[in-house]
């Protein structure tokens, strides 16, 4: 049936008409290189040439939903390209801020569901495949300086952490 389309996709589909979005209007990219597959959010943003937002990213902890992330992009005036990739930690901390909010400091349970949880082995291999597989990277210079300054498995910037006590769920939606 219709029930698992969004809005717009329903309102095609009932007109008889193929949505926009549709794979089948060639949106089809193929299949996603096994490198290039799992990476979580953070590590896409460290593989991108183009940095052109800044990032805020909250993540509240409560109850019946562990973990409910909402992701704030501001656009910045002039996107940055790199041809040094993957930028210093430094310089991540400048356009990805990571605030929790919950009732206690998060686990090391926690971290490890998070979208922010980068893995250096599996960028340094994205790169590697970016570098010989995509012609928009064949030019890059992958820094091992600064890979060498993310964790093995870890978030790469400060966690600021906001103690906060959730009345209800009703509550946490409308925050």
């Amino acid at each position: 049936g219709l029930g698992k389309c969004c809005r717009v996709c329903k309102s095609s589909l009932q007109r008889s008409k193929i949505p926009h979005l549709a794979l089948a209007n060639g949106n089809w990219l193929g299949d996603i290189p096994i490198k290039l597959c799992d990476l979580t959010w953070a590590e896409k943003l460290l593989v991108s040439r183009v940095c052109y937002n800044w990032c805020v990213v909250r993540v509240q902890s409560s109850g019946m939903h562990k973990l409910c992330a909402n992701v704030v992009f501001f656009s910045t005036p002039v996107p940055k390209i790199y041809s040094v990739l993957l930028p210093s930690c430094e310089e991540l901390s400048q356009v990805l801020a990571f605030v929790y909010i919950g009732p206690t400091q998060p686990s090391e349970k926690d971290y490890r569901c998070m979208l922010l949880l980068v893995h250096q082995n599996k960028v340094a291999s994205a790169l590697n495949w970016l570098k010989l597989n995509h012609c928009n990277y064949a030019d890059i210079v992958m820094s091992m300086q600064n890979l060498e300054e993310y964790p093995e498995e870890g978030i790469p910037v400060v966690v600021d952490f906001c103690m906060r006590s959730f009345a209800s769920e009703g509550e946490m939606n409308r925050s």
